[in-house]
């Protein structure tokens, strides 16, 4: 496989929607949950949030070390792990340890949040970087409609943790599809010490897009976190059928972030680009959460946020090979926007669920808003493209 091609860039990809296949796999199980396990609402959006924990705390360092040890050689690890704790859901037996597992699962996420950015940015010409960043971004609606989906077919269902059988299955087909990786250049070898580990964290242009792309992360899994069960209570559908409706309509984010690539490729302003996208999408959560909305429109809402929601994802993650020094810096990078990536999304359920459960869906719009500020005061205003992709070490 030719190392910065579309079928390499495409296998690359998968990895990180099979990660992003854990967030929301566990979301239409709640009521399973609830009988089964015996978690409360409460225990079950902290049940949610702590796959984030390894993410939120090791990412970046995770990232810096990645650059030393190989996307390549990482990337397979992390689907091989991610197989491993699939087989260990279908043994829990308590809250407690589906508590540990949920937790051991988020070192999954670390490697591939991480490695697989690395590897495109590190692999991918010049002139190919911006548009498969975006398409990279895309790895988070699609992965969190395959979780959906995966666990609204096995949902209220006797055997209802079908969706860890298969997606355990799906990570042992990724690791062994992981053998035709692309290895660049990783960063040379040296003494691992504190100032080297935490060096993502100094670098001005990287920490500004984690903490856009964080902002960004509170909105789109916010919404992800509630609409199943908003969407259920004010129509009357069983929660499964909710999941299941998200899940077919997150997909539409890609053309968003598809149509984001081929307009920055041709130029156009990203700045500009995401202050338009911040009015339209503040609008369209607006339109999608206001009370008394027939189908048709709720639908058509619904769509406009998320395509919405792909294009400003895609500006974000297209910036970052503008803003590491060398290919070889991409992991720590990377895991670096994953880190912030992960805090947003453990503060996001216990922050939008409460206000789901005292009925208070236009807080939802003023949490976007806020977001939204946020994001465009932090997105970098420049910075310069890399010169040219890694190249791999002499036989």
């Amino acid at each position: 496989m030719k190392p910065g091609s579309w079928p390499s860039i495409g296998l690359i990809y998968l990895f990180g929607v099979l990660g992003s296949a854990s967030l929301s796999k566990i979301i239409p199980l709640q009521q399973d949950y609830a009988l089964h396990v015996g978690a409360t609402a409460t225990q079950f959006a902290l049940l949610i949030s702590l796959l984030t924990i390894p993410p939120a705390i090791f990412a970046a360092v995770g990232g810096t070390l990645i650059d030393r040890v190989g996307a390549h050689r990482t990337l397979i690890t992390a689907a091989l792990a991610g197989a491993a704790i699939n087989g260990a859901y279908l043994l829990a037996d308590g809250l407690a340890a589906f508590r540990v597992i949920r937790v051991l699962e988020g070192f999954v996420l670390v490697g591939a949040y991480s490695a697989a950015p690395a590897l495109i940015i590190a692999t991918a010409a010049p002139a190919r970087r911006a548009p498969a960043m975006a398409f990279w971004s895309t790895y988070t609606p699609v992965g969190v409609s395959l979780g959906l989906l995966l666990s609204s077919l096995f949902a209220g269902e006797a055997f209802w943790r079908g969706s860890y059988l298969v997606h355990g299955a799906l990570f042992l087909v990724l690791a062994v599809a992981g053998l035709w990786l692309p290895r660049p250049a990783r960063a040379p070898a040296a003494r691992a010490s504190a100032r080297s580990l935490l060096a993502a964290y100094t670098e001005p242009g990287p920490l500004r897009v984690a903490l856009t792309f964080a902002a960004l992360v509170i909105m789109g899994f916010g919404v992800n976190t509630v609409f199943p069960s908003w969407y259920s209570q004010t129509r009357g559908v069983s929660l499964a059928q909710a999941s299941g409706l998200l899940a077919g309509a997150n997909l539409t984010m890609i053309l968003g972030s598809l149509a984001v690539g081929a307009l920055l490729a041709r130029g156009i302003a990203p700045l500009r680009l995401f202050a338009g996208l911040a009015v339209l999408s503040t609008g369209a959560a607006g339109l999608l959460f206001s009370p008394g909305r027939d189908q048709p429109a709720l639908f058509a809402a619904l769509l406009l946020w998320l395509v919405l929601s792909g294009a400003s994802m895609a500006v974000v993650t297209a910036a970052l090979p503008r803003v590491v020094a060398s290919p070889m810096q991409a992991a720590g990078a990377a895991g670096l926007l994953s880190q912030m990536a992960a805090l947003a999304t453990f503060v996001t359920p216990p922050l939008w669920l409460p206000m789901l459960a005292r009925g208070q869906s236009g807080a939802f719009v003023v949490i976007v808003a806020l977001a939204w500020l946020a994001a465009l005061l932090l997105l970098p205003r420049g910075g310069a493209p890399l010169a040219r992709p890694a190249t791999p070490p002499p036989p």
